[in-house]
């Protein structure tokens, strides 16, 4: 159930309803776990059992972690073993060289929904409070907004706030612009790009340097639109409920290095690497090798994105120009010459969207078709297509520096009501007919 589609709409209204008039928490609470579970059906009802399986395992490994700590790598290991049966068999057969496939779809929000599952274990392993109720740790893993996509929630900063659910005209009003901004970025800016970027991809060779170009900026646009339209409405929808979601993005095209970058993007993610995965190796290598956590750290998120050898080096090759970006000094460079930055932050969009390249074809052979396709400087009249995707590209960029959602929400709030709310209403009406007529999935959905 796609976000920008009507049907979601008519779920989502239905939900705010049954919530409205159900006053009691507990009620609320099983209302809200019974539909999150329809939700994830929805997509695909044979993997529902993925779902239940994680949710079982929560609870127990929470009842566990009660009377024995040290079983807390036991239970992550368990609940990483279907993410690397689905997402990861077929790369380990192909990697050790058996010419053999399994037929293994992906189940939906998989990755995200594991390491939503670890942070709990991990937090609540360390809390000195071991308090749990089956229905909150249930609800906390299947919450429909954040079950996708993200963004990868923290148990204490959750479950706290399934007591105060609430759904209020006032809390629906101060997410609305949240959610129409985030179908205008997902159905008018990233599917229009992506419908030009695809089969540029597809067959590089055929195109010239200036179509390639375009299509790798284009993609760079692409899928921060499309990932950062979900997390919009992940906020929004939540917010609807009275729950407050972290913000996964901060206008991180405006960064000056790869390492603000990673502050700025996917933030959810990024501080999971770095308080599970990147501090417990800084502890490991600190007196041996200093920069090895940063390098392995990216080498994890790259392989998180995909099961391909191209999300392996996309992500050494990130960790390796944040090593030099940190040796070098580079970032307190950038920082004490202000006139210095706007050129840092050219080159840093420069360096990502040509990262994004290897990041978006399937094989490391096409990568190096499309970049030498790409340096060719072969270039040939602009057509009124490219011209159109270059003006949204433009405009894009132009307003990313207001793409916050604290200041989306904020600032259309002081607009009159009366003007804003059926302006929106009609921007998300009308969006979600024009979605509906070519359903898109979400990029990250494949993550």
């Amino acid at each position: 159930m796609l976000f920008q589609l009507p049907v979601f709409l008519l779920f989502f209204t239905s939900v705010l309803l049954t919530i409205r008039l159900v006053r009691d928490n507990w009620w609320q609470k099983v209302i809200l776990l019974l539909c999150s579970v329809f939700f994830y059906a929805y997509w695909n009802v044979h993997y529902i059992y993925v779902l239940v399986f994680y949710i079982f395992l929560g609870v127990l490994s929470c009842q566990l972690l009660i009377q024995r700590q040290r079983l807390l790598i036991f239970l992550v290991i368990i609940s990483l073993i279907p993410l690397v049966f689905f997402k990861y068999t077929n790369f380990l057969l192909g990697s050790i060289g058996l010419d053999m496939k399994l037929n293994l779809g992906l189940p939906l929000g998989l990755s995200f929904i594991t390491f939503t599952l670890i942070s709990m274990m991990v937090d609540f392993s360390r809390s000195s409070k071991k308090k749990f109720t089956v229905l909150d740790i249930s609800l906390y893993i299947s919450f429909f907004p954040h079950l996708i996509a993200g963004p990868i929630l923290r148990s204490r900063e959750l479950i706290p706030q399934l007591s105060k659910i609430k759904v209020s005209w006032q809390n629906i009003v101060y997410n609305l612009p949240l959610f129409s901004i985030g179908m205008i970025k997902k159905v008018l800016i990233a599917d229009q790009i992506g419908a030009y970027v695809h089969p540029i991809f597809l067959n590089p060779e055929s195109h010239d340097s200036f179509s390639l170009l375009l299509a790798a900026i284009g993609f760079s646009i692409q899928i921060y639109c499309d990932f950062s339209a979900y997390s919009d409405m992940a906020i929004a929808t939540a917010g609807a409920l009275g729950i407050q979601f972290p913000e996964n993005f901060r206008s991180p095209y405006l960064a000056h290095s790869l390492t603000e970058t990673w502050k700025r993007w996917h933030m959810t993610l990024s501080f999971w690497l770095r308080d599970y995965v990147f501090i417990p190796l800084v502890r490991y290598f600190r007196n041996i090798l200093p920069y090895m956590p940063i390098f392995i750290t990216m080498l994890v998120s790259g392989l998180w994105h995909g099961a391909n050898w191209t999300f392996v080096l996309w992500g050494g090759l990130q960790g390796a120009i944040m090593i030099l970006e940190k040796y070098s000094g580079y970032e307190r460079f950038v920082i004490a010459n202000k006139y210095v930055k706007p050129l840092a932050i050219i080159l840093n969009f420069t360096v990502w969207t040509l990262l994004l390249v290897l990041f978006r074809n399937p094989s490391v052979d096409m990568a190096m078709s499309y970049y030498q396709a790409l340096f060719s400087f072969h270039i040939e009249p602009i057509t009124a297509k490219e011209f159109f995707i270059l003006i949204l590209i433009v405009l894009t960029l132009a307003l990313h520096v207001f793409d916050s959602a604290d200041y989306i929400r904020t600032r259309l709030m002081k607009v009159p009501l009366f003007l804003s709310v059926p302006i929106m209403a009609m921007i998300i009406l009308g969006c979600s007919m024009v979605a509906a007529q070519k359903p898109e999935s979400f990029y990250y959905f494949d993550f």
